[in-house]
């Protein structure tokens, strides 16, 4: 397991069509993955502050062939967010993978939160980090999105062991043989205040399936709240979630020429995420 502390990392398909991304000079990828993984940062860093809402639903319509369908959506909803700062920026141009990690510091967003609902001022000093991976390359994007797919699932199965869920199930039996064993999970609820432990790989190549580990620290949580929130007799409670690689990159509208934003501080060399 690589671990990162207080780090959540996530990931994202290219912003840049196929065909495009092969036509990009060099420079032109660097800039559109560094700018694609500031972004994705900056959103991991709302998602820890505000949290994040979830539904999901899992089924097992026929359990004699395998028949398994899990669908999970998160959200943020609009949020005021400011203060961000981000370390040196990391770039692989052998791969085109490029790293940002965002940085907040909670008495930055004191005077945007409501101190009704977060009580920041027992953390003056508490610092979060996210870490984002982005490129303009369809085929590393399809590897990089197996971690952002893990991290959601996690994000799912945290909710599952601290927020519940709703299940319902139909079995049918016919002269003493299994017909048909129908299985149905479901929740809508938010998560808030998830730390990224770590993540792994299974497998090489474009079999390979990403594992990722978050956490939450029951009691900093219930601290912040101001009221015990999560009903939980363990300091940490963590969860696992997998996800697999995309067949395929999703094209996205691309941007108006001259839109870029200049990226200072970026260090060269291998970023080791891939499977």
């Amino acid at each position: 397991m690589k671990i990162a502390v207080a780090v959540i990392l996530a990931y994202m398909f290219s912003f840049t069509p196929h065909a495009e991304a092969q036509q990009m000079p060099p420079s032109a990828k660097k800039l559109n993955s560094i700018n694609c993984a500031k972004v994705l940062a900056e959103r991991n860093i709302v998602e820890t502050v505000y949290g994040v809402k979830l539904r999901f639903s899992e089924e097992v319509s026929n359990f004699l062939e395998g028949a398994f369908l899990g669908d999970v959506e998160t959200k943020t909803g609009k949020r005021t967010i400011k203060g961000i700062d981000f370390e040196p920026v990391k770039y692989d141009a052998e791969k085109d993978i490029a790293q940002v990690t965002a940085t907040l510091k909670l008495s930055n967003i004191a005077d945007i939160v409501d101190k009704e609902k977060f009580n920041i001022d027992k953390f003056p000093d508490k610092v979060i980090k996210r870490t984002a991976f982005a490129t303009s390359t369809p085929d590393t994007a399809k590897k990089i999105s197996a971690i952002r797919a893990a991290e959601i699932d996690a994000y799912k199965n945290l909710y599952k062991k601290i927020g519940g869920f709703t299940l319902e199930s139909n079995t049918k039996i016919e002269n003493f043989v299994l017909k048909s064993d129908n299985v149905k999970a479901s929740v809508i609820g938010a998560l808030m205040g998830a730390d990224f432990v770590g993540f792994n790989w299974e497998g090489k190549g474009a079999d390979a399936i990403a594992t990722v580990k978050l956490r939450i620290n029951v009691k900093e949580l219930n601290d912040m709240l101001g009221e015990k929130i999560v009903d939980y007799d363990k300091e940490f409670v963590e969860a696992e979630g997998q996800g697999a690689q995309k067949t395929a990159a999703t094209p996205q509208k691309k941007k108006e020429e001259g839109k870029q934003a200049f990226a200072p501080n970026v260090i060269e060399g291998n970023i080791n995420v891939m499977p």
